[in-house]
């Protein structure tokens, strides 16, 4: 393992992969898929792509999504998964600060230290989502929907290479 640069400029952490339609597009997409009719096993295990495109954009466009844009699409997914409202909401929003807060950091990482990353903010997300629900009068919701962060975190490597693909074309473009 090669030691990380942690410089701001040496990956380019302060520019935009793309324009804001990807980012919109990025986040309909998840919300579509996070709202696919899942049951049993495969809703435990359900990856939370609205998450993963919080995270992504929070680390790559940290002017475009913030913790507000968290928040409300916390509140959209507590909606469409008929939960307590606020659940996914306070995840959301403490799993997007923590990525605010190790930007640079997580930025200068490969694919599997970001995918470690991904995975602890991920775990931070789904804690604070039970917790809420837990001192709202809920049960225990058993040790099945703790997998969840691994299977969200499996999907942070392809999911960057997706939505980083239109950077990748447009500097081989600008190189003559």
């Amino acid at each position: 393992m090669k030691p990380a640069d942690l410089t701001p400029v040496s990956r380019d952490a302060l520019r935009a992969p793309s324009g804001a339609l990807l980012v919109v597009l990025s986040f309909i997409v998840a919300l579509l898929f996070n709202s696919l009719p899942w049951s049993g096993w495969a809703l435990a295990l359900r990856p939370d792509l609205v998450l993963l495109a919080l995270l992504f954009w929070s680390l790559h466009a940290p002017g475009r999504v913030g913790q507000a844009l968290a928040f409300a699409l916390g509140l959209a997914m507590d909606v469409s998964d008929s939960m307590l409202l606020g659940q996914h909401a306070l995840g959301y929003v403490a799993a997007t600060f923590g990525a605010q807060v190790l930007r640079v950091r997580v930025l200068a990482f490969g694919a599997v230290e970001q995918t470690l990353h991904v995975l602890g903010l991920a775990t931070v997300a789904t804690a604070t989502a039970a917790m809420a629900a837990g001192l709202a009068g809920g049960g225990f919701p058993g040790w099945l929907p703790l997998l969840a962060p691994f299977t969200t975190a499996a999907c942070w490597a392809p999911l960057s290479a997706v939505l980083l693909s239109p950077r990748l074309r447009r500097r081989r473009a600008a190189i003559p």
